[in-house]
């Protein structure tokens, strides 16, 4: 199954997920049907070429044609001006499109995150936090944050902050508190199978 499905979220978001499902082999022939030569990345995980694959295949399906470049910090860029964001792990990849600045990220639920969760939280957001999904919530959030950025000096427990959330509803705020640089950012969170997908709007 690979096409997973696609949405405008809004007039100015479109997203696009994967389900990766196939072999190396028959993502790479799909992708070579794209209209421009591919350049691989030089890495030795079978997994990691067909996340990078399915990404641009997905790519393909909200703007065919179009091409992802990278800046010297690693973000991605579209030539048409659009602003991309990615995501992926074993089993999705995920693709945002947006008209300005954006973020999104997937993360499977795994209760290992118990065991780095000081890493990304403050006490009070652990103290408040009982179960796997919050916490993989929080952990996507802030990543998706980190990419709308787009810059590397960034910590995530005293840069980026997740406000409004519940477990009740899709929406939520997000925050980014740096020197010289304030944003409050709508966010949406849902769950795909077992894993929890969140973009910016």
């Amino acid at each position: 199954m690979p096409f997973y499905h696609q949405k405008n979220i809004s007039d100015r978001h479109r997203l696009a997920l994967w389900k990766i499902t196939e072999s190396k082999d028959i993502l790479l022939e799909l992708a070579n049907q794209l209209p421009y030569n591919l350049n691989l990345p030089e890495v030795n995980s079978e997994s990691r070429i067909k996340q990078w694959l399915a990404t641009r295949l997905l790519l393909q399906q909200l703007l065919p044609g179009e091409q992802i470049t990278y800046t010297e910090k690693g973000k991605p860029l579209l030539s048409n001006g659009k602003h991309i964001s990615i995501s992926h792990t074993t089993e999705f990849a995920a693709v945002l499109v947006s008209d300005h600045a954006c973020g999104i990220d997937i993360e499977k639920q795994d209760q290992k995150i118990e065991r780095v969760k000081h890493k990304f939280l403050s006490t009070e957001d652990i103290e408040k936090l009982q179960t796997t999904e919050e916490l993989t919530v929080y952990w996507s959030a802030k990543e998706a944050l980190y990419k709308y950025y787009g810059e590397k000096e960034v910590l995530f427990i005293e840069h980026l902050f997740v406000d409004q959330f519940s477990t009740e509803s899709p929406s939520f705020k997000g925050k980014i508190n740096l020197a010289g640089f304030t944003a409050e950012i709508a966010m949406k969170w849902e769950r795909i199978d077992d894993s929890i997908l969140v973009y910016t709007l």
